[in-house]
C-alpha cells in the first residue's frame, strides 16, 4: 500500500490498491477525503494529532458515500518516543467508534515491535507501519521503519502471542485435569479412627492427591459415622461413612 497525498497520486494508485489509506496530516482536508470517497473503496483513516472532534468530522464526510471504514490510533511523531505512544487511545476509538474496524499507525522504533504486538493486544485488528530494505537510506521514514527482519520478528511474535492469548470457556478445565487431581488435596485421616466413629474435625487432615473427597465438602463429612476403621493417613472416600436416611 501507499499513501496519496494529491489527487495525481491518488489517480495513480487508484490501479494499484483496493484500498485508500488517509494520512493524518488529511483528516482536516475535506476535499481531498470527499474525492477519495468517489473511488467507492474502503478507507483507512489515521487519526494522529486529531481530536475526537476532528475525527468524526470526517466520519461525517465519508459516512454519504458507505464505504468500509477503519480508524487507525496514530501519534504524528516522527519516530515516536515510548512515552507518546498513547496505546490506551485504541480502546477509546473501540469504545467511541464500534461501528468501525480499530487499527494503530506505528511510528516507533521498531524495538522487537513490541508496541504493535501490545496494540493487537488492546483490539487493533489493522496495524501499519512504514516498510524499508535499508534503514539507513535517508529520509524521513526509512529510520523508523521495519525491515524484513522486523516483519518477520513480529509475525512469529504475534502467532506466539495469539496462541497465548487464545479465548476458550472459562470452566473448559480438561487440559488440567491431570493437574488437578495432582495438585489438589483430599480429605484424610488424622489418626486411627474406629468403626461407629462420629467424625469429627479432629479426625481429619487434607493431603494430595485430590481422588477422595474434596475438603470443600468437609461439612458433609463432619458428624457421619463410620462403616469401618479408617487407619491414620488413610484417604476418606464416602463408602466409609454411613448415609443417614429418614425413614
Amino acid at each position: 500500500m501507499s499513501t496519496p497525498f494529491d489527487i495525481e497520486s491518488a489517480l495513480f494508485l487508484n490501479d494499484l490498491m483496493d484500498v485508500y489509506k488517509i494520512s493524518s496530516s488529511d483528516i482536516t482536508n475535506k476535499p481531498f477525503i470527499q474525492y477519495l470517497c468517489q473511488f467507492n473503496k474502503p478507507i483507512i483513516l489515521s487519526t494522529g494529532a486529531s481530536t475526537r472532534k476532528e475525527i468524526q468530522e470526517a466520519i461525517d464526510w465519508i459516512s454519504p458515500y458507505n464505504i468500509h471504514l477503519s480508524l487507525l490510533h496514530c501519534v504524528l511523531n516522527y519516530p515516536t518516543p515510548n512515552e507518546f505512544a498513547s496505546l490506551q487511545k485504541i480502546k477509546t476509538l473501540k469504545e467511541l467508534f464500534p461501528q468501525y474496524l480499530i487499527g494503530y499507525s506505528d511510528h516507533t522504533n521498531p524495538q522487537d515491535m513490541l508496541p504493535c504486538i501490545a496494540a493487537v493486544l488492546l483490539g487493533a485488528r489493522v496495524i501499519e507501519k512504514h516498510f524499508t530494505f535499508d534503514k539507513s537510506l535517508p529520509g524521513n521514514d526509512h529510520y523508523h521503519a521495519m525491515d524484513l527482519n522486523d516483519l518477520k520478528q513480529f509475525t512469529e511474535s504475534l502467532s506466539l502471542v495469539s496462541t497465548l492469548y487464545k479465548s476458550v470457556d472459562f470452566d473448559d478445565l480438561s487440559s488440567q485435569a491431570k493437574a488437578i487431581e495432582n495438585a489438589r488435596r483430599s480429605l484424610v485421616s488424622s489418626l486411627d479412627i474406629p468403626a461407629g466413629t462420629t467424625i469429627t474435625e479432629a479426625h481429619l487432615t487434607f493431603k494430595r492427591p485430590a481422588s477422595g473427597i474434596s475438603p470443600k465438602d468437609i461439612d458433609q463429612v463432619i458428624g457421619k459415622e463410620t462403616t469401618r476403621a479408617i487407619k491414620e493417613d488413610e484417604q476418606i472416600v464416602w463408602e466409609m461413612l454411613k448415609t443417614v436416611t429418614n425413614e
